[in-house]
């Protein structure tokens, strides 16, 4: 038996409120952990573990297969705690939850051995999202090469993918019923998914995340070369719209809409308050630098202090409102719409950048007391910037999807200006 199985009460069955209770236990860990683990710019092995034994690897897989199948609004609060405690944790565990829920909807039964060893022992899944290398289809499977960057939790993946595109049209194309002359043409290549060990002699990880913020989410650049993927373990990209879960057979709990992501908005909001208490901490009983007067007393840090405290809890309100209106859809067994999809992206919108207003606030409380790397607050100020800056949810794209719903133009329409 394996140290990590070993050290695994398994939380399989837990209830909603006990895996919050767990992420509450182990954020002041993860917290203490922070510094440590920027300074060496990666996850202590501890932590994984620790992520592990608290159930939080495994929301996104249902009891039945060993996970623990946390509802949404479950997932959005321990966001919440562990963005709060260490960011850089929240967005290892976020990445890998989003590919739990991808390789089971992407591979159907051919992806339980790789969540079996997430449930059981402990594996994290880390991924590129966007497609790179070169790939070329040979006997059994596909050859690929090149570099992929931006792999968050890579230096301990128990399981890294790689999204890539293989040329020539997917296995069964047809041309689309009713479509024009253009649509009616193969498409020159097709996305696929490789499922690679970290392990394998022709991958390697370069250390190229010096980055200011997540300083310890290992996002580092993949490199593979002439690296062989069966087949089988190269799965075909067929996202749902989206509306549509990744599991539409699945539990409830997680037979929710592709775009019904919280993590990222929820860890941002986790930070935001973070930096809020530290704030008001430390405000109490500091005078001004200038004139001596209790901080607490100055109108402008008490207007800061309440637009910060406004702007958070104004997210917050109304993410909670979506997520817990996609969880009664989907108890219901009502068939999610396009808009479900829709406000959601506004609500995540929304908290991401409410979050880094109210950051930006709080920090007119501090002065250049905030600038100091012996406190956390420059921490908060790092990291929630990054809430806005992932490329598959950037504000432009965002409101770009969002206007195009409410206006009734299709999602493909490319912008026109003028």
């Amino acid at each position: 038996m394996t140290e990590k199985t070993k050290s695994s009460p398994h939380v399989s069955g837990a209830s909603q409120s006990q895996l919050i209770e767990n992420a509450r236990e182990l954020a002041p860990r993860l917290a203490e952990r922070a510094p440590t683990a920027e300074a060496e710019r990666r996850l202590p092995v501890e932590t994984v573990q620790d992520l592990h034994r608290a159930g939080l690897l495994a929301m996104n897989i249902p009891l039945d297969q060993g996970g623990t199948e946390a509802e949404l609004d479950t997932q959005l609060a321990v966001y919440e705690i562990i963005g709060g405690a260490c960011a850089s944790t929240a967005w290892v565990l976020g990445n890998h939850l989003v590919l739990c829920a991808r390789i089971q909807g992407m591979m159907g039964d051919g992806a339980q051995p790789h969540i079996k060893d997430v449930a059981e022992n402990g594996s994290v899944i880390a991924h590129a999202a966007v497609p790179g290398g070169t790939t070329r289809k040979a006997d059994g499977g596909f050859v690929t090469g090149g570099r992929w960057p931006f792999v968050s939790g890579a230096n301990v993946a128990g399981l890294i993918v790689l999204s890539t595109m293989v040329p020539g049209p997917p296995p069964g194309w047809q041309p689309p019923a009713g479509g024009t002359k253009n649509s009616a043409d193969p498409p020159a290549a097709h996305n696929r998914w490789l499922l690679v060990a970290p392990d394998n002699t022709g991958l390697r990880i370069e250390e190229t995340w010096r980055a200011m913020s997540l300083r310890a989410s290992m996002s580092n650049d993949v490199v593979a070369d002439e690296v062989f993927v069966l087949e089988e373990l190269s799965p075909v990209d067929n996202r749902p719209p989206p509306y549509r879960p990744w599991l539409p057979e699945g539990p409830a709990a997680l037979r929710v809409p592709l775009r019904a992501r919280v993590w990222m908005s929820g860890m941002m909001l986790g930070i935001a308050l973070a930096a809020l208490d530290d704030t008001l901490e430390f405000a109490m009983g500091r005078k001004m630098s200038i004139g001596g007067q209790p901080r607490t007393n100055m109108p402008g840090n008490q207007f800061a202090v309440a637009d910060a405290a406004m702007e958070i809890e104004s997210a917050r309100a109304f993410l909670y409102q979506e997520v817990r209106a996609i969880m009664a859809k989907a108890q219901a067994g009502i068939e999610f719409q396009a808009m479900d999809a829709t406000r959601m992206e506004m609500a995540g919108l929304v908290a991401r950048e409410n979050a880094i207003k109210a950051v930006d606030k709080l920090f007119t409380i501090r002065g250049a007391n905030g600038l100091f790397e012996t406190g956390n607050f420059e921490r908060y100020y790092r990291d929630v910037r990054v809430g806005t800056l992932h490329a598959a949810t950037s504000p432009n794209l965002t409101r770009e999807q969002v206007g195009k719903s409410l206006f009734g133009v299709p999602a493909d329409v490319q912008p026109r200006w003028g």
